[in-house]
């Protein structure tokens, strides 16, 4: 699956966990993104992106997971019919009305449906020791001889894990399992040995499910003649597997980031210091001595799964913006001066590392160093092939390269602009080929907030400015009017659609918001709580395909495709045959 630009297709992006089902627990799963490969086939889109489905730990990030291979068990689709081994009875009895009720209203209630969904595996566990057939025996003994590279350790520390009451942080661990050498001698004892064992046996099995489950989506998906593309996150939370077994590969002393920027209008410490996500930076001289194996083995269980994949803040892998403090103590420093800040730090402020793009031979210098780590990652990509999200403070010599790779960049028309002294959007027939052409991520306010915030500006004290920032959009969007909209109407959603499909961009995807006109946000950059990383879609897709406000605009998604020739490859031969 190589990026072939001469064929355009079309794409959603869904976060997984977004999706319902008539029988989930609270949270989408793999059955729910079954159902949504389904949708997309009936409806001609070519590409499901999903959100990156390692584990996650407390915050829900899926950007800040436990594990760079591991599966999140939360999104395991549990019934008797998809667990070996697990009853009727077990379920019926876990998994009551009630709770199930309470479970599928609102939004992800995390800790609940966790808790459930663990209970529900250990139970096909426990009755999968004693009475799993041969055939399950194999397969799971497969898996493990398959998986034994990453597996155990990640099992091991799993258990260590619920030790000590789901704490992630191992740093806080007593002393003897702060390593993982150190915790195998610690948990090899007789009087611990058996009951150890047996928790990673579990936490292995759990993997097995999750894997099948996901390879079995993958076949369904490729059978459809839809493409999955995953996502590689730039990187692993600090509190995470990867790190506790190998930590020579991280630099604990910093905290990797973003600069501040002026269209988050996150939180105070964001608009004073930047984002600060937690993640330790790499200490990428080690990766190199190492051959970059630790790289190469996550790229090669991503393309086990995905035909494309999305490389997470790719300008990270040419420089990253770092704290040298982690984001418990951002409180701390929310108030301070730089010189203040310094004398806590040592004399450290945030920064780029391992260098800034000033002078010119140092951005050189991260231009070079990028450019072999991607080539790295495309070497393990096999036919894969790879979308870089290349959005933020851009250093001017990314996209050239992104281009000389072949690798396809991030479109969003309206951070695309004619220049410093001219704002206009950028004309829909110059954006480029090789790029993948949104409104927005996972990241951005839908359109119908945008057009909002829009409509507010120009109606508000900064009017003037407003009114010519609707303007522009106005010309972009090819609307000849001097009265624009005051909402999103569905004529000016059509228009959004139609011209983002008619950008010469190879693949162009609505993240399903969009595509429904809704304005649910699924993260906001800078801010934690609750609502990120949780909202759920207040129907199925299936559901919304019935309802009279939302087939409507299905359906246009639908004829649009057609219109641009964004038609599925395989549609794209019978059309040609006609």
């Amino acid at each position: 699956m190589k990026l072939d630009i001469k064929n355009k297709l079309a794409g959603i992006l869904v976060p997984v966990f977004a999706l319902r089902h008539e029988n989930d627990l609270g949270i989408g799963d793999t059955e729910a993104v079954a159902k949504a490969i389904e949708f997309c086939a009936r409806n001609k889109i070519s590409v499901l992106q999903l959100l990156p489905i390692n584990e996650t730990g407390g915050d829900n990030s899926p950007y800040n997971a436990l594990s760079s291979i591991a599966l999140d068990p939360a999104l395991i689709a549990i019934s008797p019919n998809t667990i070996p081994c697990l009853t009727e009875e077990a379920y019926n009895k876990l998994a009551t009305p009630e709770l199930l009720a309470k479970l599928r209203t609102g939004a992800v209630q995390y800790p609940l449906m966790k808790k459930l969904k663990n209970d529900l595996l250990r139970a096909a566990y426990i009755n999968f020791s004693s009475k799993a057939n041969t055939k399950q025996k194999k397969e799971f003994a497969q898996f493990l001889a398959d998986n034994s590279e990453w597996l155990p350790e990640y099992a091991l520390f799993r258990t260590l894990v619920e030790e000590h009451h789901g704490n992630t942080s191992w740093p806080t661990w007593e002393e003897e399992y702060r390593t993982v050498e150190s915790a195998k001698k610690a948990t090899g004892g007789k009087a611990v040995k058996a009951r150890f064992e047996e928790e990673q046996t579990f936490w292995s099995f759990v993997q097995w499910i999750a894997w099948t489950q996901w390879t079995e989506v993958k076949n369904f998906a490729d059978k459809s003649g839809v493409s999955m593309m995953g996502d590689l996150p730039f990187g692993v939370s600090r509190y995470s597997a990867d790190v506790w077994a190998h930590p020579g590969l991280f630099d604990l002393k910093w905290s990797c980031g973003a600069p501040p920027e002026t269209y988050f209008k996150g939180d105070p410490f964001v608009c004073k210091w930047g984002q600060n996500w937690g993640m330790p930076y790499y200490k990428w001289s080690a990766h190199k001595a190492q051959k970059y194996q630790w790289w190469k083995q996550r790229v090669h269980y991503v393309t086990k799964l995905f035909p494309y994949y999305r490389i997470d803040h790719v300008l990270g892998f040419f420089r990253v913006y770092a704290f040298p403090w982690i984001p418990e103590k951002n409180g701390i420093f929310l108030d301070l001066t730089k010189e203040e800040a310094k004398k806590l730090t040592g004399g450290d402020l945030p920064r780029f590392l391992p260098r800034d793009d000033e002078p010119e031979e140092e951005g050189l210098k991260n231009c070079k160093d990028g450019e072999a780590l991607l080539k790295m990652l495309m070497d393990a990509s096999g036919d894969s092939g790879i979308v870089a999200e290349d959005l933020g403070i851009v250093p001017e010599y990314v996209r050239p390269l992104l281009k000389k790779l072949g690798i396809a960049g991030f479109v969003i028309p309206i951070f695309e602009r004619v220049g410093e002294d001219d704002q206009s959007f950028k004309p829909k027939e110059t954006l480029p080929v090789l790029g993948l052409a949104t409104y927005g991520t996972h990241d951005h306010m839908p359109i119908a907030r945008f057009y909002d915030d829009l409509v507010k500006w120009w109606h508000g004290p900064d009017g003037d400015n407003g009114w010519q920032e609707v303007q522009r959009l106005m010309k972009f969007l090819g609307v000849k009017t001097d009265e624009p909209p005051q909402s999103l109407t569905p004529e000016l959603h059509k228009i959004f659609l139609e011209t983002l499909l008619e950008t010469p961009c190879w693949l162009t995807v609505l993240m399903i918001t969009d595509l429904l006109g809704t304005k649910q946000r699924f993260n906001e950059p800078g801010l934690s709580g609750e609502d990120n990383w949780s909202q759920r879609l207040a129907e199925t897709l299936s559901d919304y395909e019935a309802d009279p406000e939302f087939a409507p605009k299905i359906k246009l998604f639908q004829e649009l495709i057609e219109k641009t020739n964004r038609l599925p490859l395989a549609k794209k031969k019978i059309a040609a045959a006609k």
